[in-house]
């Protein structure tokens, strides 16, 4: 009876086949950790571009029907209360959540900040909260003095919404190391 010979590996050749997946995965780990930060980013980026979006298609709402002035509670997005929002002298959105009939409508409380959100997404998605709060919302709203708001991505602080309604302006800050 003739006895077959047995291949297989080397101890080194084993060796340096680890040693190489060892450098293939230390090279391409990074790039997929990177994933979920890209992942944040653009769903920030998306967002901001809807608000700025809701923004200006509010001010031209305003401009049509106002043209010159503040106003309140003008009907904005659609007939119902939650589409009503308010505008300063300059026409850009500044509801104010705690008092009526102020002569020209500005920002100045988180509430407004939040108010003004709630009224452009038209409702709970994506959802806000105070800055403060242990709520679990997408963002969490913070006033910064005098009437401009900035809307920070819950998952990383470092990406932001910020909104002026003195001209309007609208950025997004996608710098997550910022």
């Amino acid at each position: 009876m003739k006895l077959a010979k047995q291949q297989g590996f080397t101890l080194i050749e084993l060796v340096v086949v680890i040693i190489v997946l060892g450098i293939l995965a230390v090279t391409a780990l990074p790039k997929f950790l990177n994933v979920s930060q890209d992942a944040q980013i653009s769903s920030v980026k998306a967002t901001g571009g809807a608000f700025k979006s809701g923004i200006n298609l509010a001010h031209t709402v305003w401009a049509t029907r106002v043209g010159a002035g503040p106003a309140e509670n003008l009907p904005t997005f659609g007939n119902a209360e939650a589409g009503e929002m308010d505008f300063n002298d300059a026409g850009w959105p500044a509801q104010h959540y705690y008092t009526d009939n102020e002569a020209s409508p500005q920002l100045d409380h988180v509430e407004d900040c939040i108010s003004v959100w709630e009224t452009l997404f038209e409702g709970d998605e994506p959802s806000i909260s105070k800055f403060d709060s242990s709520d679990e919302t997408d963002y969490k709203a913070n006033y910064i003095s005098p009437n401009q708001c900035r809307y920070n991505f819950t998952d990383n602080q470092n990406l932001s919404i910020y909104y002026d309604s003195r001209n309007g302006q609208v950025s997004v800050d996608s710098d997550p190391n910022s």
